[in-house]
C-alpha cells in the first residue's frame, strides 16, 4: 500500500516528461496522493497542475526560471487540501497570527500555511524580476522553442555515436538532452573547457539543459559542433580530464 507518491514530472537524469494527468489518476484511483517536482519542468513547459488533479507540487526558480544561484523554491497545494495539510516545517510566516506571539502553533488559513520562517529577501527580488519577464511570455512558445533546440541538438549529434537516453518523441520529453557513454565525465570536462558548459550524471549520462527563453539556434550549433570534435578527436583522454571534481 501506498499513500503517497513523489515523482519528477521531467526525469532530471534521462529527460524523460512523465504524463502528468495520466499517472496522477492512476495514483488516486490506487487511494494514494501525489506530489510532482517540477524543477525540470517550470518554465521549460506548460505545467497544469489543476488540469492535471495534481495534490501537491514543489520545484525551484534558478532552473529554467533564470532567477540565479539561491533563488527560492516553491510550494503547489491543490485547494482541497489546504484546510486540512500540516506543514511539517512550520514557521513564523505560517502562523496564523504571526504578531500575538502565543506558544501554542496556529496554521494560518490557506496555502500561507506552507511558508515558514524569514523569507530572503535579496533572492526573492531577483526572483521577482525574473518573474516579471515570465508574464509577459507565450508557455505555448517556449515549449515549441525548446522542442526545436533540442531536435537541432540531437541532429547534430547524432554523429558522435553517443547512445541517446533522452526520448526523441515531443511528448516524452523535457528540455534536456541526455547522451550515454562510459568516459561521459571526461567528454563533458573536456567541452567545459571548451566553453560548452554541460554536466555529468553517474554512471555515464551526459547531460545538456536548454533554457528556451534565451538560448539561441547558433548556441545549439556551437555546442554540438564542440561536442562531435570532442568525441571524434579524442582530446577528451587527457588524463587532466579525468580528474573527478566535487561538482560534475
Amino acid at each position: 500500500d501506498a499513500a503517497v507518491l513523489l515523482l519528477s514530472h521531467v526525469d532530471y537524469r534521462t529527460g524523460v516528461l512523465r504524463d502528468m494527468a495520466a499517472v496522477t489518476e492512476l495514483a488516486h484511483a490506487h487511494g494514494a496522493l501525489v506530489v510532482w517536482d517540477l524543477c525540470h519542468s517550470v518554465g521549460a513547459l506548460p505545467v497544469e497542475l489543476s488540469r492535471a488533479g495534481a495534490d501537491f507540487a514543489v520545484g525551484c526558480t534558478y532552473k529554467y526560471l533564470n532567477a540565479g544561484p539561491g533563488a527560492p523554491a516553491f510550494t503547489y497545494a491543490a485547494r482541497r487540501h489546504h484546510a486540512h495539510a500540516r506543514q511539517p516545517l512550520s514557521g513564523w510566516h505560517g502562523h496564523a497570527r504571526p504578531f500575538d506571539f502565543t506558544e501554542e502553533y496556529e496554521p494560518a488559513a490557506g496555502v500561507s500555511r506552507f511558508l515558514s520562517g524569514s523569507q530572503p529577501l535579496i533572492a526573492a527580488a531577483a526572483l521577482e524580476a525574473s518573474l516579471e519577464l515570465w508574464r509577459r511570455v507565450d508557455l505555448g512558445q517556449v515549449r515549441a522553442k525548446s522542442l526545436a533546440l533540442t531536435d537541432l541538438f540531437l541532429e547534430l549529434t547524432a554523429e558522435a555515436g553517443l547512445e541517446c537516453a533522452t526520448p526523441v518523441e515531443h511528448a516524452r520529453r523535457g528540455s534536456q538532452v541526455s547522451l550515454r557513454h562510459p568516459d561521459g565525465y571526461p567528454m563533458v570536462q573536456a567541452l567545459i573547457a571548451r566553453g560548452v558548459v554541460g554536466d555529468f550524471r553517474a554512471p555515464d549520462i551526459l547531460r545538456f539543459g536548454f533554457a528556451p527563453l534565451y538560448l539561441r539556434y547558433v548556441d545549439v550549433y556551437d555546442a554540438a559542433t564542440a561536442l562531435v570534435e570532442v568525441v571524434a578527436s579524442g582530446e577528451w583522454r587527457d588524463p587532466r580530464f579525468a580528474r573527478r571534481a566535487q561538482v560534475t
